[in-house]
């Protein structure tokens, strides 16, 4: 005879979920429908108040009942459990020789295994089965068979197994959910042991309505839930992404005087780190060592562990957990970090200033035979400067120099701030070079210059630095560059100083630039000869432009302003030769031009063809009222501004 099928439509199930129970109660009686299959069922959620209606209904079962099932309560949790005594059925073996052990480590042959094994041998089986890692999966077949072949009736402990095999990664809340629904239907209340196995899946599953439902039926129980149980919470929270719930939960643990295992605290380091918040992850792991025993090295806690939390604060540029992880191992040698975390760490330490960490990192870069670059050595010196120790700051410039990275001006600007908070410091920096050169070490032109920029920051002239960059200059053998004369001329205003420089400069063989030549141009017009002034001009016009030059790269609205006055001044032609070049290049002097031509005696006006074209084209001039044309309160148009 063909067994009875029963048709499982979803849309049916969808408008009448009492269906499932109705389902569930005749799937246990029918042989034919595996209890595995009804288990995977999605749980039923009440529409009024969105919980797993079973696990609503824990408390409400009768006082009686809950008395006869209070015998199925699991060995470790409250009471000495009383397993199932079952009848001997047809086809059941009652002396058997398969033992429990068989079982659990039986694999493709687990039918056959137990076939020949007795029901209280699988009932051990399913009860050691709990304490196996790994094999909970093998608990639905187990009672699978138990339902089918053996024929037996659901039992407390058969539910409390089925939840059991939700710690295995193969289960799911959903499943959890329809097995309290089955109890419920089943008239069977779930015990206390039951509840906290439930709490322990949960922790791999997370569901945070079951959860709450089973916590609360535990509650109406009279009952707390244990210290596996508590655990098991703070982990479905933590899996659950309720951080702040979960710290507050291992808190209350640790606090409590409760011995937390080290495995918790490692999940809640690793997943805390990866969702980013590092610092709650680096707290863990304090906590972690003072829970530890006192006479336990750190390194006995999972290396793995301390090379995780290296590199993700090293990452994050964390210097509280960086430092916590090098102190303890790193420095010791017990653990080595890659080049990468190293790096990491030396920024972590530039970041915070802190010197000392710098300078070991720095070390064992070296100790490995790493080519060090620039921008490891500028991570050092900016440690220094900020500690205000010039001294070290200067000596790691020199020992860049000596290892042929020579540094950059980007290199000093940490110094250069450090001469800015303490000006001081410029009265001893000579000595600090002095010392430094007679030490060996070869004196960077970088240094030099950071101290003439500092000079120049604080003096109002030229003079102090022009006497400085000759002393210093004895110490450096490579001679000045570009930047040297550069952060001179910030300070040169005289004719006179801008021509040593420029003489200076050619006695290094050093090319002036754009910008020098317009400020060579600019103050040989205020103060010097105008013949030399178009002389700088006609060399700035044979240095040579991209392509895409624009009018700028010719000479600024100042500086052109400044030779048009000196010319006008002197009555000099030339002046109407730079206006056509300026008109050419699109630069508006309108302005400029009307005054100047305004402040021109009438006599110089009338002999002057030119002067005369430009007063008609441009109508009657009238005298303005500025007694001077100052240069820098110059305006230009919104074209020239553009």
């Amino acid at each position: 005879m063909s067994p009875h099928r029963q048709v499982i439509d979803g849309l049916w199930r969808c408008l009448c979920p009492s269906v499932d129970a109705a389902l569930l109660a005749k799937a246990l009686e029918t042989p034919t429908l595996s209890s595995t299959s009804a288990i995977r069922w999605r749980p039923r959620v009440s529409r009024k108040d969105g919980r797993h209606r079973g696990v609503r209904s824990l408390s409400q079962q009768s006082h009686a009942h809950r008395a006869n099932v209070n015998s199925f309560v699991s060995p470790d949790l409250y009471i000495e459990p009383k397993w199932p005594q079952s009848q001997p059925k047809p086809g059941t073996v009652v002396d058997g020789a398969v033992t429990a052990t068989d079982i659990i480590q039986a694999t493709n042959d687990l039918p056959a295994v137990l076939t020949e094994a007795s029901t209280p041998v699988i009932y051990e089986a399913l009860r050691e089965l709990r304490n196996h890692h790994g094999q909970h999966g093998k608990i639905r077949p187990i009672i699978q068979f138990l339902l089918n072949n053996r024929k037996e009736k659901p039992n407390p402990f058969i539910y409390e197994s089925l939840v059991v095999a939700n710690w295995d990664i193969t289960g799911s809340a959903d499943e959890l959910g329809f097995i309290f629904d089955s109890m419920v239907t089943a008239g069977v209340e779930p015990s206390i042991g039951v509840l906290q196995s439930a709490l322990k899946a949960l922790a791999v599953h997370p569901d945070y309505l079951l959860r709450a439902d089973i916590l609360r039926s535990l509650e109406a129980k009279g009952a707390r839930p244990d210290k596996q149980a508590r655990f098991s919470v703070t982990l479905g929270l933590l899996r659950d992404g309720q951080f702040e719930k979960a710290l507050d939960m291992l808190d209350e643990l640790v606090y409590s005087d409760q011995w937390v295992p080290a495995w918790i605290y490692e999940i809640f380091i690793y997943t805390l780190s990866r969702r980013g918040f590092i610092e709650e992850a680096v707290r863990v792991m304090q906590v972690r060592l003072k829970a530890r025993k006192q006479d336990t090295p750190s390194h006995t806690l999972p290396l793995g562990t301390w090379y995780f939390l290296l590199d993700e604060c090293s990452r994050a540029l964390h210097y509280e957990g960086t430092r916590l992880v090098w102190d303890h191992l790193v420095q010791k040698r017990v653990v080595n970090p890659p080049d990468g975390v190293v790096i990491n760490v030396l920024n972590t330490a530039s970041r915070h200033q802190d010197a000392d960490l710098a300078t070991r990192a720095i070390e064992l870069l070296a100790e490995r035979g790493v080519r060090l670059g620039l921008h490891h050595y500028e991570a050092l010196v900016e440690c220094y400067a900020y500690n205000g120790d010039l001294q070290n700051a200067l000596q790691v410039l020199c020992i860049m120099e000596g290892a042929d990275i020579p540094p950059e001006a980007a290199s000093t600007r940490s110094i250069f701030l450090l001469f800015r908070r303490s000006p001081e410091l410029l009265n001893s920096v000579k000595e600090m070079m002095e010392n430094l050169k007679a030490a060996g070490y070869k004196i960077p032109i970088a240094t030099v210059n950071v101290v003439l920029e500092a000079i120049c920051e604080e003096e109002p002239t030229v003079d102090k630095a022009s006497g400085m960059y000759r002393d210093l200059l004895q110490l450096c053998s490579s001679g000045p560059d570009l930047r040297t004369f550069q952060v001179l001329l910030q300070k040169a205003q005289s004719a006179q100083t801008v021509q040593d420089l420029e003489s200076e400069m050619l006695m290094y063989t050093l090319k002036p630039t754009r910008d020098m030549y317009e400020h060579f141009v600019r103050c040989s017009a205020a103060d010097g000869d105008l013949n030399t002034a178009f002389k700088y001009l006609a060399k700035m016009e044979l240095a040579p432009l991209a392509r895409n030059t624009s009018r700028r790269m010719w000479i600024s609205h100042p500086t052109l302003v400044q030779l048009l006055k000196r010319c006008f001044k002197e009555m000099d032609p030339r002046a109407w030769a730079i206006v056509d070049v300026a008109r050419e290049r699109k630069i508006d002097l309108e302005i400029e031009i009307k005054k100047l031509l305004a402040e021109m005696p009438k006599e110089t006006v009338g002999a002057d063809q030119r002067a005369q074209d430009e007063i008609a084209a441009m109508g009657e001039v009238e005298t303005p009222d500025e007694e001077a044309l100052d240069v820098g309160d110059l305006k230009t148009s919104s074209s020239s501004a553009s």
